[in-house]
């Protein structure tokens, strides 16, 4: 029955924000016609809608169900923080305010400006923020006369077990109550819990004997392996949830875990891509953005490869071999800043070179053209490289795509760069370029790969504008 309840508070929740949107949508409406009191709302409704206006309301209907069941994410888990919470409020809001404002464009609804779409944005989180400190206050309330509670076995006396377990009585509205602490194998609990049960092999007599609904595991997974195992089988063989809080090593790793079943056999796969549609966005702006500043940009790309020519002998544009997506090779394309035969005067310079790890840079190159210093002082010399992001090569974001002969000095952790697709810009080129570390930089690409998202790129495309501006960082 506590589980019932529960399931049915989510997917109320579900209905309850979906009721708000419909709310929102004709609270704009009725203020774009004027409608400011109760007894003059018959004139939302006083005008016939066309059959094709009613269709984009429909698909524009189910278009913000799969959003916010997207963004949300109506699971039946406890452990979702008020945060997270108003976070993914804030993105399916925003992202059904972008769909309303598509289908004012495509279906014309005259009624739908960009007032009218920020009017909806605000309702829509202010309802939906209010619902939720609604429901939190009403979970509070209702724990606090002892009731709906979840009995919880904490598996681990260590630290870190005693600190999650304050976390989740600290939160009241997640309504667990700690049954008792159990011992991992060979573990002396360094200061013995109030409600310390015993050793874990006592764990099937406790589950006899206490009321458990939930067991949550607390131990170093490396060490503990065959006992955590061992437990998740008692609580499959009895129907009692169990949970595992792997630690910050194992976290990243278990999260992207994924379970399929193939011609009869279970494949468990770990770092499945989860992020297909955000993937599909990033393509798709690679393509738009890439054509359009190609497009804008064609007249100073001749004016730049004219005076290419003019200024020494050699091609206008220079093509090397780079290292893409897993050491796919593909070659990039830049203005030629360098004497044709910068490649062979590299080896004489290489002691000159001032920045550490495999990479090679001189600020007063002496390879570097006088149009060459220019362009590369104003990043000019990369735009060619829209090309390569038009036909896929790499991203407008993505880490930098390095030398063959980089990648072959780098350490273990470094490589891990080179297992996404390669871009134009990235956190390196906006925080500092060739002020920072070689280290710093590898630091920077990893923090790119480990927290990826759409948003992130568009945070860095903006990030990039005032960076080349001003010239920060490059040489």
């Amino acid at each position: 029955m506590i589980r019932l309840r529960h399931k049915l508070f989510i997917h109320g929740l579900r209905i309850l924000d979906q009721i708000f949107l419909a709310i929102s949508l004709f609270f704009t409406v009725a203020l774009a016609k004027g409608v400011y009191s109760l007894p003059q709302i018959y004139i939302v409704f006083n005008r016939e809608y066309k059959l094709f206006e009613s269709i984009g309301l429909i698909l524009m209907l189910v278009a913000w169900t799969l959003v916010f069941n997207r963004f949300i994410k109506y699971d039946t888990g406890r452990f979702v923080s008020f945060n997270q919470q108003v976070y993914r409020l804030f993105k399916a809001s925003t992202t059904t305010a972008f769909v309303l404002l598509l289908a004012g464009v495509v279906f014309d609804f005259e009624t739908l400006g960009l007032k009218s779409i920020a009017i909806f944005w605000c309702t829509n989180n202010l309802l939906g923020l209010f619902a939720r400190c609604t429901i939190r206050l009403f979970l509070r309330l209702t724990r606090s006369i002892k009731s709906n509670f979840r009995n919880v076995l904490i598996v681990g006396t260590n630290p870190e077990a005693k600190a999650f377990a304050k976390k989740i009585t600290g939160n009241a509205e997640l309504g667990y109550q700690i049954i008792g602490y159990i011992t991992a194998p060979n573990e002396a609990p360094d200061e013995t819990p109030k409600l310390f049960l015993g050793q874990i092999e006592k764990l099937p007599e406790i589950l006899e004997t206490e009321k458990i609904d939930e067991i949550i595991i607390c131990i170093p997974f490396q060490r503990n392996i065959k006992a955590i195992t061992h437990i998740i089988a008692l609580g499959y063989d009895l129907g009692v949830v169990v949970r595992f809080t792997p630690g910050s090593d194992y976290a990243r790793i278990l999260k992207s875990l994924h379970i399929e079943t193939f011609d009869g056999n279970t494949i468990v796969t770990f770092f499945r891509e989860n992020h297909v549609l955000q993937l599909l966005v990033k393509r798709f702006m690679d393509i738009a953005v890439s054509a359009l500043m190609l497009l804008l940009l064609s007249p100073l790309f001749t004016l730049i490869a004219l005076l290419v020519k003019l200024d020494s002998k050699g091609p206008i544009f220079f093509a090397q071999e780079r290292v893409g997506m897993n050491k796919r090779s593909f070659k990039l394309l830049k203005f030629r800043s360098m004497v044709v035969n910068a490649e062979e005067l590299k080896a004489n310079l290489a002691d000159q070179n001032e920045v550490d790890g495999p990479v090679f840079k001189i600020k007063k190159d002496p390879r570097i053209t006088r149009i060459g210093r220019f362009i590369r002082k104003t990043s000019i010399d990369e735009l060619p490289q829209l090309w390569n992001a038009l036909v896929g090569d790499i991203s407008l974001v993505g880490p930098r795509p390095p030398l063959f002969s980089e990648v072959k000095q780098y350490e273990w952790l470094f490589r891990k760069r080179i297992s996404i697709k390669p871009g134009i810009t990235c956190l390196w080129q906006v925080s500092g370029r060739n002020n920072l570390s070689f280290d710093e930089w590898m630091e920077l690409d990893k923090q790119y790969i480990d927290n990826w998202s759409i948003w992130l790129d568009i945070k860095i495309l903006l990030l990039t504008i005032p960076t080349v501006l001003l010239g920060r960082g490059a040489s």
